[in-house]
């Protein structure tokens, strides 16, 4: 199993930046582990502070959902009374918005992966490209 490391963590938002400045939408990124604590965090030079704020609630939220967090606003506009229960009790807190993935090895949940400072569809397709990124990884692990 490739572990989720700093330097792998670090070189998927490098992917994450490049792709961000092709789209001239300054963002910033945050990759958790499976417990959610930081294991890297990127705020490019003019992305909000907003943004870098997010960014890691995002990714915690894929993390603890277990699903991308598009998936999970989508839930949470059907069960609105269940989000809210769960997002009073979480501790970091977790947060409605697109652009967070959870990263996968083996069908195990290492960590999460967020963009955050574009609109939502761009936070998904700029995080997207670290998951391809993430998958050719776990490919030459094998």
């Amino acid at each position: 199993m490739s572990a989720l490391t700093a330097e792998t963590a670090l070189q998927l938002i490098s992917v994450a930046r490049e792709y961000a400045a092709t789209l001239d939408t300054p963002m910033a990124f945050a990759i958790v582990d499976a417990g959610g604590h930081p294991v890297a965090m990127l705020r490019m030079d003019g992305a909000s502070l907003l943004a870098a704020t997010t960014v890691l609630a995002k990714a915690r939220t894929a993390v603890f959902c277990q699903r991308p967090t598009h998936v999970t606003v989508e839930r949470a506009s059907r069960f609105p009374e269940v989000w809210s229960s769960l997002a009073s009790t979480a501790v970091p807190p977790l947060l409605l918005s697109m652009g967070g993935f959870p990263l996968e090895c083996h069908g195990q949940i290492v960590g999460g992966f967020a963009s955050s400072g574009g609109s939502g569809e761009q936070d998904i397709e700029v995080s997207q490209q670290a998951l391809e990124a993430w998958t050719h990884v776990q490919e030459i692990a094998r």
